[in-house]
């Protein structure tokens, strides 16, 4: 009877313990949501809950900034997925801030980046599945100064197109590549590539310095040929698309025909572009087809006008477009020509 009672009083002063740390937990998560709008608060409650125990960093992350900077931290807490809240530490989302502010602060076009845009398309880490390197520093010493004297993103984006590639020795190749989905450091590593990993790196590269940028692609061609990548650029008020390690100009690919022939009736062959931003559509990885957390805009219509009012000659061969393409660049230099 005495180690039935003494086990019940152990059992419930382990209760009343977890009781109390829950209610400090609670009572803290509060604090620090007070000082966020309160039309937010219970969204972003549900995103610390949503961490588990890895809730004490995006509380941290939360607790850390002020200004302009709550705001951009407000949109990563409330548009994360779920394997970032619960694995992100709050120094690589405070460095990610921190550095992203600093690129639109010293760009020449950021006072006139719309927040949404440089919310969506500059803040965030990472473009899709790929695993979350922490480049922004590493790119932002690297890439600032050779646009230093840039006057548009197109521009910028251009020369980084140019540039990146040749400077990492980083090749398209369909087989050489590991994953189709490998971050920047993973590319660098081991100097291949997919159309999907050289449009990781691109992206990554545009955004360390300020150039809103985001994934595009189509998981399938109307022709079954396969799927495709490639980056889309804002610049003038509006989106331009570029083939990464491919295109010397905006608006400009031997994918064109190919996505002017998006059937608008079959997601299998929309267009889809990236969003960080939750949206009612998910960005289908044709790698894992699983994953349904990186959020999506249908931009099929987009190309399909585009395809009809530009003169496109198109290719047969994806693999014979890419290698060219790449050795092109391969022999260009650093003037590219």
């Amino acid at each position: 009877m005495r180690v039935m009672i003494c086990g019940k009083v152990v059992v419930f002063a382990l209760c009343l313990t977890s009781m109390v740390s829950r209610a400090a937990d609670i009572s803290e998560r509060d604090a620090v949501l007070q000082n966020y709008p309160a039309d937010v608060r219970e969204k972003l409650a549900a995103g610390i809950d949503a961490a588990g125990t890895n809730r004490t960093q995006i509380l941290k992350a939360l607790a850390s900034v002020s200004g302009r900077d709550r705001s951009a931290m407000q949109f990563l807490v409330l548009n994360m997925p779920k394997r970032d809240l619960r694995g992100l530490t709050s120094d690589f989302l405070l460095d990610n801030v921190r550095l992203s502010r600093k690129a639109r602060e010293t760009c020449s076009w950021g006072a006139k980046l719309p927040d949404e845009i440089y919310f969506n398309n500059v803040l965030p880490y990472a473009s899709l599945n790929e695993r979350r390197d922490n480049w922004r520093a590493d790119f932002y010493k690297r890439f600032a100064p050779l646009v230093a004297k840039c006057t548009s993103p197109g521009e910028a984006a251009l020369i980084l197109n140019r540039e990146v590639f040749r400077l990492f020795n980083v090749h398209y190749h369909a087989t050489k590549r590991r994953k189709p989905d490998q971050s920047p450091y993973e590319s660098i590593k081991l100097g291949f590539a997919s159309c999907t990993g050289l449009s990781i790196l691109l992206v990554d590269a545009c955004r360390s310095v300020g150039v809103p940028a985001r994934i595009a692609g189509t998981p399938m061609w109307t022709t079954r040929r396969g799927n495709h990548t490639w980056v889309e650029v804002w610049s003038g008020g509006s989106w331009h698309f570029i083939g990464a390690a491919e295109s010397s100009r905006l608006d400009d690919g031997w994918f064109i025909a190919d996505a002017a022939a998006a059937d608008p009736s079959k997601p299998l062959h929309w267009i889809y572009a990236s969003s960080f931003k939750k949206t009612a559509l998910h960005f289908p990885l044709i790698w894992d087809l699983s994953i349904d957390y990186v959020p999506a805009e249908n931009v099929t219509e987009f190309y399909r006008g585009f395809g009809k009012k530009a003169k496109v000659g198109g290719t047969d061969a994806e693999q014979k477009a890419m290698n060219a393409a790449e050795k092109k660049i391969s022999r260009s230099g650093a003037d590219g020509k």
